[in-house]
């Protein structure tokens, strides 16, 4: 959507509550979705807004809104109102990973601010192990906690094979 008639630009703007300020998150005030998203039109209303303001959304990139991410008050899920901001200094075109990253009510924004493993060792570049999961997930791990985990089993494996061959 790079171009928008008159008539409705002159709709959208109608649906747009700015009388918070240049500064404040411009709630919309028309259609909301299941999700607690603005929709103009079947698009998503922040969508609209950061296209109006001349920036093509290019493949691979997503809208975020980055009033939601510096709001530590905000609940999160259907009920955060800065989903329904269409303020376009409020928006800005990410990866789905980095919109994901940024929110701190997800799991992997969560863990990214994690800076000691769950047994107190600091994750730094030397000390830290990241290992492909399922699905191309990553997931970092302690380099010492893993050195400890197998010198563990190494043992066990070892007492086992004596008790084999005691037993013969």
């Amino acid at each position: 959507m790079t171009e928008i008639h008159p008539l409705r630009l002159r709709a959208f703007i109608a649906q747009v509550d700015t009388t918070g300020g240049i500064d404040a998150c411009w709630p919309w005030r028309g259609f909301i979705d299941d999700e607690g998203y603005g929709l103009f039109h079947g698009v998503g209303a922040h969508r609209v807004a950061c296209e109006l303001m001349n920036r093509p959304i290019p493949a691979g990139l997503i809208v975020d809104h980055r009033c939601h991410n510096v709001d530590t008050t905000c609940p999160g899920g259907v009920t955060c109102r800065h989903r329904r901001c269409v303020n376009p200094a409020h928006l800005d075109l990410v990866t789905r990973g980095e919109n994901v990253l940024r929110s701190q009510h997800t799991m992997p924004h969560q863990n990214a601010a994690k800076t000691h493993c769950p047994n107190g060792h600091e994750y730094t570049a030397e000390n830290t192990y990241s290992r492909q999961r399922a699905g191309g997930v990553a997931r970092r791990e302690c380099r010492e906690c893993r050195r400890e985990r197998s010198r563990i089993e190494a043992r066990a494996s070892r007492a086992a094979a004596r008790r084999t061959q005691s037993a013969a």
